[in-house]
């Protein structure tokens, strides 16, 4: 096989090696005008008309804004909040999610200090602020942040799985699975650290990845991204079988999951030699990105194969048109002439 292109997905965050996709949900996120959107921010409103003096009824509605980015609307909500008891702690956390996911990091640790101030035996303010020390790759503030949550609450299962984050991005990968695996001895539902041990186990070729991402899988049903780690770890240890079975269970959840597709056209391709049900699962990924290059490559090489020169040579002339002089490309036109 020549120049074949693999989507794999595993890192810290669900991230694709394919050039046209890097996120690890190819689904578009909702947005505020769908109907489902709608009904649950009525519902949310409903609420604090009928309780227009619930602090937690505005936190819920502020923490859904969020969620949407609609940081303007949760800041409203966090200071209706705080007009009504402004020295809940609880408050000021739910500010510091504003200004941390609207970009002001600086202004989110002023509010988880002010947090820390109104509740000083509270450990939840130490882990956000360790989080948010982690996202300004300051290590040394994170983990004496972390130190004063487990001093607070020894138990506590979030602060083992941001350590765990932490040493990861430090490189540290032992010290990364131990930290997970702490969490979840703490947690067995704690669906992140579950993933990620899936992610590093899967990196190490190690079958221990099965049992952490299938149990993560149960947890979020509803997400096809340990899933789909899953589908690699055994496309990756040439189990072809049982990767088109992973990625067939991810589009029975989201038919949507253009990776899975994708994943299948290569398994077809490259260890079933089945060019016609390869160009069939490229042509759904493609269907679902029109801009999805090495799609384009990997179903032209398909044709190519069986023997359809004009159909693979119109797929790698689209690549071109998207990537001007990819070599890859080139290559297989110049391979084609030369034939």
């Amino acid at each position: 096989m020549k120049n074949l292109i693999i989507c794999f997905a595993l890192g810290v965050i669900l991230l694709s090696s394919c050039e046209t996709n890097n996120t690890s949900n190819n689904t578009p996120a909702t947005t505020i005008g769908s109907d489902t959107t709608n009904a649950a921010l009525n519902k949310l409103t409903d609420r604090i008309v009928k309780n227009p003096k619930e602090i937690s009824a505005f936190l819920s509605r502020a923490e859904y804004y969020i969620r949407h980015d609609k940081f303007n609307e949760a800041l409203a909500d966090v200071n209706s909040a705080l007009n009504l008891e402004p020295d809940n702690e609880a408050i000021y956390i739910t500010l510091s999610d504003v200004y941390l996911y609207s970009g002001k990091s600086q202004r989110a640790l002023e509010a988880l200090r002010k947090a820390s101030a109104l509740g000083p035996n509270n450990a939840l303010v130490d882990v956000k602020i360790a989080r948010l020390y982690l996202t300004m790759s300051d290590y040394k503030q994170t983990f004496n942040a972390l130190r004063s949550a487990l001093k607070k609450d020894p138990e506590n299962a979030e602060a083992f799985f941001v350590s765990g984050l932490a040493n990861e991005e430090m490189g540290d990968t032992l010290k990364a699975i131990d930290s997970y695996q702490m969490a979840v001895a703490r947690n067995q539902q704690h669906y992140e650290a579950l993933k990620q041990l899936g992610i590093l186990f899967a990196l190490k070729h190690d079958k221990l990845a099965i049992d952490y991402l299938r149990n993560a899988a149960h947890l979020k049903p509803e997400s096809p991204d340990p899933l789909y780690v899953l589908g690699m770890f055994y496309q990756e240890n040439e189990d072809a079988d049982k990767a088109l079975s992973v990625y067939n269970e991810i589009l029975v959840i989201d038919s949507t999951f253009k990776l899975a597709h994708y994943n299948k056209g290569y398994i077809y391709l490259v260890y079933k030699q089945d060019y016609a049900k390869a160009i069939d699962a490229f042509s759904e990924a493609i269907k679902l990105d029109t801009q999805f290059s090495d799609a384009f490559f990997n179903r032209g090489y398909a044709y190519e194969l069986s023997g359809d020169a004009k159909k693979a040579r119109q797929d790698y002339e689209a690549v071109l048109r998207m990537k001007v002089n990819n070599d890859n490309a080139l290559k297989a036109l110049n391979r084609l002439d030369d034939k």
